[in-house]
């Protein structure tokens, strides 16, 4: 059965966490066992958060009415708390915004994910090496976001997330096959993006990466 988002997504958006030990490390690290108390931010990634934060609040995307949902693992956290600080706010944690589980890759070079990557590629509902499949992201985070649509339909909504969590969610709301996760949704560190696409922004993104919209 097909996964739909909430068809109205303005008012909310993505946030991947900033730079954090495991990045710098070239770790992976998804599991709560591993990450909800160990590697949290750098000095870098904090300062990636506060600068997105700062350009949502000066554009007049952000505001104190902003609601904020996090991933529990440290570095997500750590990400929302700086905006929460900023708004004037608190966060929710949510589990089902946890980074991607990646099964027998977990704590291995990060450098792993690209074998992972080109295997979604080829199929979006894989679950080699045990990881989560992209179908299985899409289908909890879309749990989510009808959760928040009821709660929260007139409040802006932040979710800080993981990267293949946010650009599983990324392509889902441009209307792309998940297989093109990583060149659709692909976002940068203490990155904030709306999830509401025009379809001219969807165009542009197409054609900076080469393909057709």
């Amino acid at each position: 059965m097909p996964i739909h988002l909430p068809s109205e997504l303005s008012g909310r958006f993505v946030l991947r966490h900033g730079q954090s030990v495991a990045n710098t490390d070239g770790i992976i690290a998804s599991s709560l066992a591993n990450a909800r108390e160990s590697f949290g931010l750098t000095p870098i990634g904090r300062e990636q958060v506060r600068q997105s934060v700062m350009k949502g609040l000066v554009s007049g995307l952000l505001s104190p009415n902003t609601r904020v949902v996090s991933s529990p693992l440290l570095r997500a956290r750590e990400s929302a708390e700086i905006v929460a600080e900023a708004l004037g706010t608190t966060v929710r944690v949510d589990e089902r915004l946890i980074e991607r589980g990646f099964g027998s890759l977990e704590l291995a070079s990060d450098a792993q994910y690209g074998q992972v990557w080109r295997a979604d590629r080829a199929d979006p509902s894989h679950r080699e090496w045990g990881v989560e499949s992209l179908v299985s992201i899409l289908e909890r985070v879309t749990a989510l976001m009808r959760e928040l649509d009821g709660e929260a339909r007139d409040e802006t909504v932040v979710l800080c997330t993981h990267g293949d969590v946010a650009s599983v969610l990324l392509c889902a709301a441009m209307g792309r096959p998940l297989s093109e996760h990583r060149d659709s949704g692909a976002m940068d560190n203490g990155e904030l993006r709306a999830l509401a696409v025009t379809p001219a922004v969807t165009a542009s993104r197409a054609m900076a990466s080469g393909r057709d919209a």
